[in-house]
């Protein structure tokens, strides 16, 4: 057989192979050896064996193991590359959700709330008590991560938790109102439509509604509901997130009411609506339960009738504190109703002070003025004569009274534990911070048993 026509034979055998599918990687038996039909593989031209000598050994299996070996590094990269690529994708749309939601958002708050208490607690050592706020006649004094902020007629002051004054401002307000968070706090002004947030340190937003606010609340995560007048309906509650951007907005009808009262629940989602509304010639009041993940209006406990509402205090998932000028109740917010209650019985409310384990009021009984202490249940614990006391303030475990020239401590069991009788001039206020401050002026102490 000549040259061209063994050529001519390897062709065919050639084209035989990959009309069967032929898929090894080796030389099909009976070519030059030179065909690779998976992978495109070198030629190797080599000279055909002599006549009786042993055919070439195939390739070793070491030697295809270290080919695919040395491929590996290539591909590793490879994945590396796309799992960088998949990474950075994944973290663009996670920071697009987290704007779109809000979620960014209130954790840069968070974190420059946190920078405000480090560099508070670094400046510790330049403040103490007693201090001097240069607020003689406060309008309002509340606590603050600890420490206070106090509004007078033109000044706002904020002390830290140390006895630092840390912040002071003017807001210009003709009727200036506060209401606080857990590290931040608003002014608005119940004469017009303007307010202010504030943290400890300085002023964050400036916020003029189109129409006149009415009342203003704020969470422990410093979310802000704004009450506001209506053109349409009888009032507007708006609430706002720590960035104070619009979450929720509620517009309430006549039937509904004017809100007087809001309160929101530990979860900083749910709150309390206290509203005021003429119905059969008499006004009532009505608390609302809402939640501003749910558009529904929720359970809605109806007042007795002529009572007017001055205080609520959203305590717990269960426990709501309703405070009316003719008595007191617990409410349980998922369904409204009553789970405790105690009439007044024709007395007069002078301060109240509710907590989740005991409360303490002052009561006008009879033309004196008496200290009444209640369990939870708001079932009554002791009553005594107070004479000349016109506020009260409470803790866990103790309750004070404030007198014309002393403060008085009493146990919940109605026994007085101590009386300080030596301040420096009329007791105003009595403040549950990190330590229990006395306001007498425009001075403020700790407020501590008197030695003996």
């Amino acid at each position: 057989m000549n040259k061209a026509e063994k050529e001519r034979l390897e062709r065919r055998q050639r084209m035989l192979a990959r009309e069967q599918g032929h898929t090894s990687t080796k030389p099909i038996p009976g070519t030059s050896g030179d065909i690779g039909l998976r992978t495109p593989q070198p030629v190797h031209r080599t000279a055909a064996p002599p006549p009786g000598a042993a055919a070439p050994e195939p390739e070793p299996a070491a030697t295809r193991t270290t080919n695919l070996k040395s491929l590996t590094p290539l591909f590793k990269q490879r994945q590396r590359r796309r799992n960088i690529v998949l990474g950075v994708v994944v973290l663009i749309i996670a920071l697009f959700v987290a704007i779109f939601t809000g979620a960014m958002s209130a954790s840069i708050a968070l974190l420059a709330d946190g920078v405000d208490s480090l560099t508070l607690y670094l400046k510790r050592g330049s403040g103490g008590w007693p201090a001097d706020t240069g607020i003689s006649e406060p309008l309002q004094i509340e606590e603050l991560a600890g420490g206070f902020v106090e509004l007078g007629d033109e000044d706002v002051v904020v002390y830290s938790a140390y006895g630092s004054k840390v912040y002071s401002f003017q807001p210009g307000y003709a009727r200036p109102v506060l209401a606080v968070g857990g590290t931040r706090f608003a002014v608005y002004n119940r004469a017009g439509n303007e307010l202010q947030v504030s943290s400890r340190t300085r002023s964050l937003f400036t916020r003029t509604f189109d129409n006149g606010i009415l009342l203003c609340a704020m969470s422990n995560n410093n979310t802000l509901a704004v009450v506001t007048e209506s053109g349409r309906y009888t009032a507007q509650l708006q609430i706002f997130d720590p960035s104070f951007r619009e979450t929720y907005s509620w517009e309430m009808t006549r039937n509904e009411g004017t809100p007087i009262a809001v309160n929101f629940a530990p979860d900083n989602r749910r709150f309390a609506a206290g509203t005021l509304a003429a119905r059969d010639g008499q006004l009532s009041c009505t608390v609302y339960f809402m939640d501003t993940t749910d558009e529904t209006e929720g359970p809605a406990y109806t007042a007795t009738q002529g009572s007017m509402l001055l205080l609520l205090d959203w305590q717990s998932d269960s426990r709501v504190v309703a405070v009316f000028d003719t008595y007191i109740a617990v409410l349980d917010p998922r369904t409204a109703t009553e789970t405790a209650r105690y009439d007044f019985g024709g007395a007069t409310l002078q301060s109240a002070a509710p907590g989740s384990r005991q409360t303490a009021l002052l009561l006008n009984i009879r033309g004196g003025n008496s200290l009444v202490t209640l369990d939870e249940e708001l079932t009554p614990l002791a009553e005594i004569p107070a004479r000349q006391a016109y506020g009260v303030t409470a803790t866990d475990t103790d309750v004070y009274l404030l007198c014309p020239n002393a403060v008085e401590c009493y146990g919940y069991d109605g026994i007085q534990n101590w009386t300080r009788d030596d301040l420096d001039g009329h007791p105003l206020a009595v403040l549950d911070a990190s330590e229990t401050l006395v306001f007498t002026g425009n001075r403020v102490e700790v407020l501590s048993e008197p030695d003996e």
